[in-house]
């Protein structure tokens, strides 16, 4: 981890007691905000989609008309059977059904297609500006959000945003469409009956009213839950080597259960819930039935002529399947309640603000860049840390093409001086400039072109070396690539491997070695042919064999550039153009290697610790030797490695 880098802990509860904060009730965003990114083409189809969801509600009320009219017509010609000994039925009825079946059939269709088409578009787009904006998101929002459930929302989350999207909407437009025109057709033809049905629909929408609500705060606290249980489970298999060297996998487990019970307990809630109400609703609905049966009967025989056989029916059907379509309608509100829960956190990510944006066209970009550097009086703490100081008055001038070397105790703030430059934070005060200019009035995008930065642990992507040199300038050309990977004294190696540039190099770069990662690192930052090369301890992980390789690259890359390093080995900056020497947050001592060493502060003192400490780095791994200590002047010179040394040879020559 880099240091000064604040930590997540995604695992911390809060304490019982007094001081316990309040939990926030779960947020959804309103109805229509689901649809905030669909276009103008887009609404206009959803419109005809619900229109096409309307007239298919209708349809099913019409069909009780027209079989209400059929009965009352069996009936007369029944009679006139009964009479005359002759039957004058006509079939037109059929016609009618045949006609409603043929537009429900297009209706549907066009209903279901058409909200699935715009349900579709709409999550791409949503997709791609969520991810959008993750990625570019300053430093400190990813301080305090997990990766794991950043990952999760954008698929689980935005697959739940695209079930509400589609075609639930309409499926409910149009049984509810079906409960208007049922009771509409049910007072044109029997008031009463109508009236005594319609009493207890207050009760269905009420209720049906309250579950939604329920169910959208119980499906967010749920969704957040697993999206924790995610992020646990993700952490856990980037790291499965580690985990199963250590016989770790019983503990991974009981963490990722322990993180599963949070959100089992939501799903049970939701679960009882769902039935319950649902139970509830069916239970109203045939409740219905039983009293529609009754006074309908009654009705038929104390009002006959208003109440013949074919409108009992029809207005006992019509009603009824009205009523009924309000029970099967109101699922369909549970995936839209989901939907409004899920895109709260999504849509509230997409509306961050960003005011480091390297996406943003804003800022000036001059027409070259010269080098120089300075760090004014700099203040830094992270944001979420506030009350940490890193960072305290740092001053600072790196000179065009000269190398300057960062050297103090680890958490000092030497990394947190490069991120600052790069602009991953902005300091609490004070000001860094290039060329005379705050970086803050530059373009975000332009000021990290011109820089190229090799990192202790190089980080490689699943593809071909070729892309991922690439990754450091998106036009580069092949003759770009092989410049760079010659510059990074990758070449040899990679002219031997199968197929060359176009080699896979694994997840993560699992295929390579660590100094062929590294190398391919440096020749990433110096394809884009960068004025300012960044080396946040770039060789402290390699092995001795490695180490020379790759500092002869770094090296090589140096020349004629403006160049900031930070390193564990203090052999590999001797040669140093500045030394600045960090404690506490600031700069308290610069100068070279001879004038570091006679003032003995804190370049002096890691010298001397890695020479008595640590044996094997500081000697074998080209540390330093101890010459000659003269009128209060020590001075250091690179030792030859010298892997058969004997431990009493080595004594001696620390000693000496």
């Amino acid at each position: 981890m880099t240091e000064g880098q604040p930590t997540v802990d995604t695992e911390r509860k809060p304490k019982k007691g007094l001081g316990r904060k309040k939990k926030e009730p779960a947020k959804a965003v309103g109805f229509f905000q689901l649809f905030r990114y669909a276009t103008g083409c887009e609404v206009l189809l959803m419109i005809i989609g619900l229109l096409c969801a309307a007239l298919h509600g209708i349809a099913l009320p019409l069909m009780c008309v027209v079989f209400g009219q059929m009965t009352d017509s069996f009936v007369q010609s029944g009679q006139q059977l009964n009479l005359t000994g002759t039957y004058s039925g006509k079939g037109e009825h059929a016609y009618y059904f045949i006609g409603i079946g043929c537009a429900v059939f297009l209706l549907g269709t066009f209903q279901v297609m058409l909200f699935l088409l715009t349900a579709t578009k709409q999550t791409k787009r949503i997709r791609e500006k969520y991810f959008h904006a993750i990625l570019h998101q300053q430093m400190s929002w990813f301080d305090t959000h997990q990766i794991g459930v950043l990952n999760v929302r954008l698929t689980d989350d935005i697959n739940t945003i695209n079930e509400g999207l589609g075609d639930k909407i309409c499926v409910f437009v149009q049984f509810f469409c079906t409960f208007l025109s049922g009771f509409i057709i049910g007072f044109i033809f029997g008031w009463k009956l109508t009236l005594v049905i319609l009493a207890v629909s207050p009760l269905l929408a009420g209720s049906a009213a309250v579950w939604s609500k329920i169910l959208a705060t119980l499906t967010s606290k749920e969704l957040s839950a697993y999206a924790k249980a995610g992020a646990v489970a993700e952490e856990i298999l980037v790291a499965i080597r580690t985990v199963v060297a250590f016989n770790g996998q019983k503990k991974a487990v009981e963490r990722y259960e322990r993180n599963l019970e949070e959100a089992k307990n939501f799903g049970i809630k939701k679960a009882i819930t769902t039935n319950v109400s649902m139970g509830f609703t069916q239970f109203v609905i045939f409740g219905t039935y039983a009293l529609a049966f009754w006074y309908g009967t009654k009705l038929s025989v104390d009002e006959p002529e208003n109440y013949t056989i074919g409108k009992t029916i029809t207005v006992f059907f019509s009603v009824m399947i009205g009523a009924f379509s309000l029970g099967q309608g109101a699922p369909n509100l549970e995936a839209i309640a989901k939907a409004r829960g899920a895109a709260y956190e999504v849509y509230n990510t997409i509306d961050q603000p960003r005011p480091i944006d390297s996406s943003s066209k804003e800022g000036h970009k001059p027409d070259c860049v010269r080098g120089d550097i300075e760090f004014k009086n700099i203040h830094f703490s992270y944001p979420s840390r506030k009350d940490v100081k890193i960072l305290q008055g740092v001053n600072l001038t790196v000179p065009r093409g000269k190398t300057i070397a960062l050297v103090g105790a680890s958490g000092c703030g030497k990394s947190t001086t490069i991120q600052l430059l790069q602009r991953f934070y902005d300091p609490d005060s004070g000001e860094i400039t290039l060329d005379g200019r705050d970086i803050r009035t530059l373009n975000v995008k332009w000021l990290r072109e011109n820089m190229g930065i090799v990192s202790q642990e190089p980080v490689l992507f699943g593809t071909t070396i070729a892309e991922n040199i690439r990754y450091g300038r998106e036009d580069a050309t092949d003759e770009d690539i092989e410049r760079a990977v010659r510059e990074a004294n990758a070449y040899d190696f990679i002219s031997k491997l199968p197929d060359k540039l176009n080699t896979m190099v694994g997840e993560r770069g699992a295929q390579l070695s660590g100094g062929q990662k590294q190398r391919i690192a440096i020749a990433r930052a110096l394809v884009k042919n960068p004025k300012i090369l960044l080396l946040d301890e770039a060789t402290s992980a390699l092995d001795t064999q490695s180490e020379s390789v790759v500092q002869a690259a770094l090296d090589k890359a140096r020349a004629g550039r403006t160049t900031i390093v930070i390193a564990h080995r203090l052999s590999t900056i001797r040669t140093a153009d500045v030394i600045a020497g960090f404690s506490n947050g600031e700069v308290v001592e610069q100068g070279t290697h001879r004038e570091l060493m006679a003032k003995k502060g804190v370049y002096y003192s890691l010298v001397m610790q890695q020479l008595e400490v640590g044996n094997e780095e500081g000697i074998e791994n080209g540390g330093f030797e101890k010459n000659s200590i003269s009128s209060g002047r020590v001075e250091m010179k690179p030792t030859r490695r010298k892997s058969k040394k004997s431990k009493k040879d080595k004594k001696v020559l620390l000693h000496r």
